[in-house]
């Protein structure tokens, strides 16, 4: 598949788009499940990029900033895995072989941008807060959103100029590792939810986790449906319980109630 100047410049928008989330409360359309379908109306091919996506949103699912600590990053990583996944038609292989890299990179340059550029936006906004002036507090706020255009023009231009030397790459990549990847691609679900249960499981939760397994596995529910048992369980379990310190209160006014 032959790429287009404005096709890169599509992918860089998505990618722009994907950076801005912060700038409107973080609604989480930076995800690889939601960015893919962006991807996949550029480049034409919604379907495989459902697909695609889903697949890298499960790589990712259990990935999180902590601190300073920064994960891969996985918005350069979905796009560019997915567009260059859609292009070299390598599937979801493909794409899981190229976001780790890509993702990888794209942190080491959005380092890069936060240590230098961000920094001077900080240290201004900083000056004008001893100054009391608020306003010169907002302009290096909106100033320091300038730092996504340069990232952006990046993915559009690795995107273009990329496609064909990714695809020489793959292609003197051995079977057998392709194959291991496939392998591997089947484990990445069980791995994304592992590492989401290791951050979620408590005492008071586990019970519930092995509900919805016996649900699963004893009365053959679907997805939707343990759904469906799992918010009914969360609304009896928040608003028809009560703390035993609150029982207690209320039992000793209802026995002075009494007398």
């Amino acid at each position: 598949m032959e790429v287009t100047i404005l096709q890169a410049v599509g992918i860089g928008l998505v990618a722009l788009f994907a950076y801005m989330v912060d700038t409107f409360a973080y609604a989480q359309w930076d995800r690889p499940i939601f960015t893919c379908l962006l991807v996949g109306l550029v480049l034409g091919d919604l379907e495989q990029a459902l697909i695609l996506g889903a697949n890298l949103e499960l790589l990712y699912m259990g990935t999180m900033s902590i601190g300073a600590a920064l994960p891969p990053d996985i918005y350069t990583g979905g796009i560019l895995g997915v567009a260059f996944a859609i292009v070299t038609g390598t599937g979801v292989e493909g794409a899981i072989t190229l976001c780790l890299p890509i993702a990888s990179l794209a942190l080491a340059v959005k380092q890069f941008l936060y240590t230098f550029f961000r920094g001077y936006c900080t240290h201004r906004a900083d000056h004008y807060a001893a100054l009391g002036d608020a306003d010169g507090v907002a302009r290096m706020h909106l100033f320091s959103l300038l730092m996504w255009i340069p990232m952006a023009i990046l993915v559009g231009i690795a995107f273009y100029s990329g496609s064909s030397a990714v695809e020489a790459i793959l292609n003197a990549i051995p079977a057998f590792i392709m194959n291991g990847i496939s392998v591997a691609s089947g484990m990445i679900p069980a791995l994304g939810f592992a590492m989401l249960t290791k951050l979620t499981m408590t005492k008071k939760t586990i019970p519930f986790l092995f509900l919805g397994f016996a649900i699963v596995a004893y009365l053959g529910v679907d997805v939707t449906g343990v759904a469906i048992f799992g918010m009914i369980a969360a609304v009896v379990a928040v608003y028809f319980t009560k703390p035993n310190s609150a029982l207690a209160v209320e039992e000793r006014e209802d026995d002075d109630n009494e007398f």
